[in-house]
């Protein structure tokens, strides 16, 4: 009775620490996915920034995608995805001839949220970045005053799964313009938003969102129009 007793313990003793083994395997499995996944979305988001901040033209406008979540999984199902804030920092660096845009994956806590990757992209001239203020029935969006904004695509009524990219070169001296713009209550896309009036006021900021043909009229569309 006694060695069958034991028998048993030493079978759920094997059980527990062959659990134990898989349960930190898969965690750093995980860990390593959430990692790689975070750098493989800043670098790409980094890249689509880097080509527009380079070109000549005096109005480079570009629509970057982000995805609402991260998939910790090559099977793409919502049970291994994490939500995230991209943050999206300016840096004046001493000693340096270029400013720096940081982009870095953190997670949604408030306090001291962890970094799971970083990217920086060297630009020249100004930045202003903008976040948006949604709510169910209403969204805006409002220039930030310190240098650094969280995107935070998956959170309620968000704007953010889409930023318009804009650099204008004036007299030599280029401008950047980051600004979230995707809307889901019957607006599906930037151009769209961007005819808004809570948002008119960019088309006075970078005039040449108009007069090129990024943007096309939906007044007739806009709530009260004849």
């Amino acid at each position: 009775m006694i060695e069958f007793s034991l028998s048993k313990l030493n079978m759920l003793i094997f059980v527990t620490a062959v659990a134990a083994i898989v349960i930190f395997f898969m965690a750093a499995v995980n860990s390593n996915m959430k990692t790689r996944q975070s750098f493989e979305l800043v670098y790409k988001v980094g890249k689509e920034l880097k080509t527009g901040i380079e070109s000549n033209s005096y109005c480079t406008i570009k629509f970057i995608d982000i995805p609402k979540t991260i998939q910790t999984n090559s099977n793409g199902s919502d049970a291994f995805s994490i939500k995230y804030k991209l943050n999206i920092s300016s840096y004046d660096p001493e000693n340096s001839d270029s400013n720096k845009l940081v982009l870095a994956v953190i997670d949604r806590k408030q306090f001291k949220p962890k970094i799971y990757a970083a990217y920086y992209v060297d630009y020249k001239g100004a930045v202003n970045l903008y976040e948006s203020n949604c709510s169910e029935i209403d969204c805006s969006i409002e220039k930030v005053t310190d240098e650094t904004v969280d995107y935070d695509p998956s959170k309620a009524y968000s704007i953010d799964a889409q930023l318009l990219f804009a650099k204008t070169i004036d007299n030599g001296n280029p401008t950047i313009y980051l600004v979230p713009c995707v809307m889901k209550n019957k607006i599906y896309s930037c151009r769209e938003f961007l005819n808004l009036e809570a948002s008119g006021p960019l088309k006075e900021i970078i005039p040449c969102l108009s007069a090129v043909n990024y943007l096309v009229d939906y007044s007739d569309q806009l709530p009260g129009a004849p």
